[in-house]
């Protein structure tokens, strides 16, 4: 449990200073922090924590809103393709983890769970359902064979 607790802190620690806590002071640097940030979580997204999320999340936010709204009337309309390209690079990459998360926590175990049965199926019912049926296939076998045999009779009587 430390471990994950160390792993998590550390990881929040890199992704902070890589992305650096100060506030942008101009639209140029929130510009380049923003991309720093989103190159960050592609880059380490796999390994987040629930609440490496959270602080990603918040992070986000403040990239979106706060800062975004500051900075918004100085940007060209180049650098404001480039806000929104990096805003779907963003939420990309948070789905994609999303998805990932529960194919392996819910959907996983009810693979898991489905493994099972079909291990204890074949454990337990394959052999008698196959017997079955191989008896089932004999008599729709046999009874064929008497139909067409009565066919072909009935055709002999018919020449």
């Amino acid at each position: 449990m430390k471990k994950v607790v160390l792993k998590s802190v550390c990881l929040l620690f890199l992704v902070a200073a890589l992305t650096s806590c100060l506030i942008p002071y101009n639209k140029e640097s929130y510009l380049k922090n923003f991309s720093r940030f989103v190159d960050d979580v592609g880059k380490n997204s796999e390994k987040f924590s629930l609440s490496d999320w959270h602080y990603a999340n918040k992070r986000y936010n403040k990239y979106t809103g706060e800062w975004y709204e500051k900075y918004s009337e100085t940007l060209t309309l180049e650098e404001k393709s480039e806000v929104k390209a990096l805003k779907f690079r963003y939420l990309a990459e948070r789905e994609k983890n999303r998805f990932s998360r529960f194919f392996k926590n819910d959907l996983g175990k009810d693979l898991d769970e489905v493994k099972e049965d079909v291990e204890h199926y074949l454990k337990k019912d394959l052999k008698q359902d196959m017997q079955e049926l191989s008896k089932g296939a004999r008599e729709i076998g046999d009874s064929a064979k008497k139909v067409v045999k009565e066919i072909i009779r009935e055709n002999k009587k018919k020449e």
